[in-house]
């Protein structure tokens, strides 16, 4: 499925879009079409902000000036100077260069390959994928078997066909936990 590109209104280029809107209705509609994940990504750390000056999502009038400011960061505020030119790679995943990552991930050769051809919202995507499958697996870090696995799905993800999820993954909105039907075991304890 090819990615979906909006003209970033805050960013002032093309870019990644959002999944989905961010909530529903006419401003989640509009951010949905104008604002990539990037400067999404920006709202998030801004609302940080706002939300340890004491404004609380629970109280109408701050959440209504909260929305008044997300409205205003992301569709009436475009930043003038881009992000800073810093490193970029040719993502992998993404296709095209991007900012690149602060540093290697982890040790190793395979942190180092996904440093020199991974990008920084390239490696989101396989922070949110591994969540799945650690959870799908029910799998332990502590494990040094599980570890192993989750490396090469992280290969997989980044360097082979691209990341599948589990066969049998039911997404948390269609009534699943986001695990397997009937609670099997990992792969890990089933190879053995």
């Amino acid at each position: 499925m090819a990615e979906r590109l909006v003209n970033c209104v805050k960013l002032g280029r093309e870019l990644p879009g959002l999944d989905r809107p961010p909530f529903p209705g006419a401003l989640g509609q509009r951010i949905y079409d104008n604002v990539s994940r990037e400067a999404m990504a920006l709202w998030d750390a801004e609302a940080e902000k706002l939300l340890s000056q004491g404004l609380n999502m629970a109280d109408p009038a701050a959440r209504k000036e909260i929305l008044r400011r997300m409205q205003e960061f992301l569709l009436e505020s475009p930043v003038v100077s881009q992000a800073p030119a810093g490193p970029t790679v040719d993502c992998v995943k993404f296709g095209r260069p991007m900012p690149a990552l602060p540093k290697p991930p982890f040790p190793g050769q395979l942190g180092q390959r996904i440093f020199a051809n991974v990008s920084a919202e390239g490696f989101k995507l396989w922070e949110e994928h591994s969540k799945i499958v650690l959870n799908h697996y029910g799998l332990s870090l502590a494990d040094p078997e599980a570890r192993n696995f989750l490396l090469k799905q992280m290969e997989e993800f980044f360097f082979g066909e691209g990341a599948r999820l589990p066969d049998d993954w039911v997404p948390p909105s269609q009534g699943g936990k986001g695990g397997a039907p009937g609670g099997k075991g990992s792969p890990v304890a089933r190879a053995k």
